[in-house]
């Protein structure tokens, strides 16, 4: 039997290809015949905060009812080494609490990831009197609400992170002598308008930490809005965002924030005193004299001067240590 071939004509593969071209040509006339300002989707994205924002903190605004001498701490004494350690959780190490993210301070070093920073070289110097070697130490990082809570819990043996000396902290925890002498001023934008205290306004947001001294007073000396947050590291990203118009902080930590923000700056004088100090549990004032005793070592040697210049000098001017004061 012969088969024929089909007589139902089949499109040639010019025909085909003249088809779709055709075909794309219709299509991409109904798409320019559409409307000209259809764009993507407008998405209302909520601006990112740090968990424990307050834009309205209770605030008591006046200043701090100093019925003690806040920079007095514990004279020296004969206090050893030995009995020192005797108060430590572990004979081995020195359990610290720190920052890990204050610029200048207690941070991780982005080369390498160690911590450094003035508080850091303050706490290696005293384990290393205490422990014979400076090694010894347990790193606890924690915010500054968490400080006097963690030392009498016991997690820590010392705090040296940033906190000032006041009557009312005294109540809670010991105190060595004082080893950095700061005061609370405003870091703002560049060309924000703002020069100091002065030119804050009750339109103003100023972020600040909700633990801290500082909310009290820039409470108490101006007519800007208080922001706080539980860990004043949280301002920086609140301030480059909009959210807030200042951070209030103590000038070392400020001037950590500018450096690692070219586009912010650091105004006006100091208003505030802030004496830091290592604080301790409650009673152990054993451990604080030793300590004392520690600084007025690295006051007398040099050491105290070297770290000042190597962290804070560039950016904070020139300083000697404070002059230790002792109640008894």
């Amino acid at each position: 039997m012969i088969l024929h071939r089909s007589t139902v004509s089949q499109p040639s593969s010019k025909r085909r290809l003249r088809w779709a071209i055709a075909l794309g040509a219709c299509l991409l006339m109904a798409a320019c015949s559409g409307p000209a300002t259809v764009g993507p989707p407008e998405v209302d994205v909520p601006t990112p905060l740090p968990e424990g924002i307050d834009f309205d903190p209770d605030v008591e605004a006046g200043e701090e009812d100093e019925d003690c001498e806040p920079t007095a701490s514990y004279a020296p004494g004969s206090v050893t080494a030995e009995q020192a350690r005797a108060t430590l959780g572990d004979a081995e190490h020195v359990a610290v609490g720190i920052s890990q993210s204050t610029n200048l301070m207690g941070y991780r070093d982005p080369v390498g990831g160690d911590l450094a920073g003035f508080d850091i070289d303050i706490a290696k110097a005293i384990v290393g009197h205490l422990m014979g070697d400076e090694t010894k130490v347990t790193w606890v990082p924690m915010t500054s609400g968490e400080r006097e809570e963690e030392v009498n819990a016991g997690t820590v043996d010392m705090v040296v992170r940033t906190m000032t000396m006041t009557c009312e902290r005294w109540e809670d925890v010991e105190f060595s002598s004082e080893y950095y002498h700061g005061g609370q001023r405003l870091l703002v934008p560049v060309d924000s308008g703002i020069a100091g205290l002065a030119d804050l306004t009750a339109e103003h947001r100023v972020c600040t930490g909700a633990s801290s001294t500082s909310p009290k007073n820039i409470a108490a000396l101006s007519e800007a809005q208080p922001v706080t947050v539980p860990d004043f590291n949280d301002c920086l990203v609140l301030l480059q965002q909009g959210t807030v118009d200042a951070i209030t902080t103590d000038d070392c930590i400020l001037a950590g924030m500018a450096i690692q923000d070219p586009t912010l700056e650091v105004v006006g004088e100091a208003f505030s005193e802030e004496p830091y100090a290592v604080a301790f549990a409650k009673g152990n004032t054993d451990l604080a004299r030793y300590v004392n005793g520690v600084l007025e070592t690295m006051r007398a040697d040099g050491t105290w001067q070297d770290l000042y210049d190597t962290w804070l000098a560039e950016h904070l001017g020139s300083a000697t240590a404070p002059a230790p004061v002792y109640q008894d």
